[in-house]
């Protein structure tokens, strides 16, 4: 809970980064036990203007403009309530504020998203159920193959302000391939494969599978017409659709090595015989035990690109660095994909085959450019974790938009004493930061959804494009019977349409 008072090590970190107020309290603590209050009144407030319709224009006070005030008033007009009780009021994340209740008559749940906007606490987001909650099963298509194993979820509260289209989500790399409506409904299972994505008009998901042989498929939103379009290309991953629907490219792994590599240099001997001692600079896990110095270079598997024609199934190569993977299809340019590479991220043009440089920075990841063309997203590794970064198509102005706040930094950093040299000293035990990956942008390009595992486990969660607004992006239970894991393997999670 956000006002926690954390007094060690919190009260350390406070005192180095200047923290620590004159008073008994800390300066931060105060505020955050006031954002607290104020949060949760912003919340009551605008909850009474549910009850009361002559409060409806006060209602815009409390209301952040991308939320729909016409849907709320509308689903009020038809099931008006009259009383509400809050059942659970807690930060969701560092700076947002949830409060849950239950609205009379029909025991309709409701939860509020509260977050500071130009000074004042307003209502960013909004969960709410129309109706009683009921379960009805939704028949699936009765049609062979893939369509016949797809299950849907059952009635869940709508989420009314994640905007338009459907979400394609894996529950892991090879794992079940799932699609469910931005407002948490209509979940259902399509198939098993790796690194799904929607088709630019949504009627379509491409992927791949490596088991029983190496192949790239298609396959209807509703489970039916699979369909290969190529096979036996090594690991291939990561397929997309060009904005125009006709092409399809995709990585494989071709040549390199592919098998980690293990070395040790005995520290002595080096010094004694002339040489300088040398550790690569792709060595990992490097560590000196006794005089002898241990480390690590990992596989070294070499990266292309291929893509497919559509409208003939031709086959044909892009000529792109040996480290060249994760492409994603420019939403406007159809010919264009950015992809990963070695030193960054880099925008190819098909027809031509040329590269344009977008970052130099090796630590960006699974690039997405918004619907308009403007910015992209990425996937950032930072010391030992994942961050969302964006920034202009062109690289510049890059802006964070993810961070683990310092408070939960302190609560998991444990302090483990460790004997060296005959000497205690304290270590930090893990890493204790949060990670947030796999972004993609919502079809307007206002919001992002990603993954997270700041609550413990992987959970689908969405923010608005600048940053503000991080909540988990469906009701709690509609995703109940999946779990997902991201590896940090450039694995594409999310797909929006």
């Amino acid at each position: 809970m956000r006002s926690k008072i954390i007094l060690y090590p919190v009260l350390i970190l406070m005192t180095v980064f200047g923290l620590w107020g004159t008073g008994s309290v800390p300066v931060q603590a105060q505020q955050d036990e006031l954002d607290t209050v104020l949060a949760r009144s912003a919340a009551n407030s605008f909850l009474i203007t549910l009850l009361r319709p002559e409060l409806s224009n006060t209602m815009k006070f409390y209301l952040l403009d991308s939320v729909n005030r016409d849907d709320i008033m509308a689903a009020f007009a038809e099931n008006p309530a009259s009383s509400f009780e809050i059942t659970d009021a807690d930060w969701v994340s560092d700076v947002t504020y949830q409060v849950k209740a239950v609205l009379q008559p029909g025991n309709r749940p409701i939860a509020v998203y509260t977050g500071k906007y130009n000074g004042r606490w307003r209502i960013e987001g909004i969960d709410l159920a129309l109706t009683s909650p009921a379960a009805e099963a939704v028949p699936a298509t009765a049609e062979a193959g893939a369509a016949a194993e797809a299950t849907v979820s059952p009635g869940r509260p709508a989420t009314h302000d994640n905007g338009g289209g459907q979400l394609v989500f894996q529950t892991k790399s090879s794992g079940d391939i799932y699609i469910i409506n931005a407002d948490g409904t209509g979940l259902r299972r399509i198939t098993q494969g790796i690194d799904p994505q929607l088709s630019p008009d949504g009627s379509k998901i491409v992927f791949t599978r490596w088991e029983p042989r190496y192949e790239l498929f298609t396959i209807n939103v509703d489970g039916s017409s699979e369909q290969v379009w190529a096979r036996d290309w090594r690991q291939m991953k990561s397929p997309t659709w060009s904005a125009d629907g006709a092409r399809l490219v995709f990585s494989y792994q071709n040549g390199g090595r592919l098998e980690d590599e293990y070395h040790r240099i005995h520290i002595l001997n080096t010094i004694l015989s002339g040489e300088k001692i040398r550790i690569p600079r792709e060595a990992r896990d490097v560590e000196e035990r006794n005089g002898i110095i241990y480390y690590r270079i990992p596989a070294d598997a070499h990266w292309y690109l291929k893509q497919v024609d559509l409208n003939t199934g031709e086959l044909s190569d892009l000529y792109t660095e040996r480290h060249s993977y994760g492409p994603t299809g420019h939403p406007i340019q159809a010919n264009q994909v950015i992809h990963k590479v070695d030193t960054g991220i880099t925008l190819h043009n098909l027809d031509s085959n040329t590269a344009q440089v977008v970052t130099d920075d090796h630590r960006d990841h699974t690039p997405v450019i918004s619907p308009d063309g403007q910015k992209v997203a990425v996937a950032y590794w930072q010391d030992g974790h994942w961050e969302i970064h964006t920034m202009n198509s062109d690289g510049s102005n890059r802006q964070r938009l993810t961070e683990t706040p310092l408070t939960v930094v302190a609560e998991n950093t444990p302090l483990v004493s460790e004997v060296v040299a005959g000497k205690s000293r304290f270590v930090p035990a893990a890493n204790p930061h949060w990670n947030n990956a796999a972004p993609v942008w919502s079809p307007d390009g206002s919001k992002l959804a990603f993954l997270t595992d700041r609550t413990g486990k992987w959970e689908i969660w969405i923010m608005n494009a600048d940053g503000s607004g991080q909540r988990p992006m469906f009701p709690a239970g509609t995703l109940d019977g999946t779990t997902l894991d991201y590896a940090g393997v450039d694995e594409r999670m999310l797909s929006w349409q």
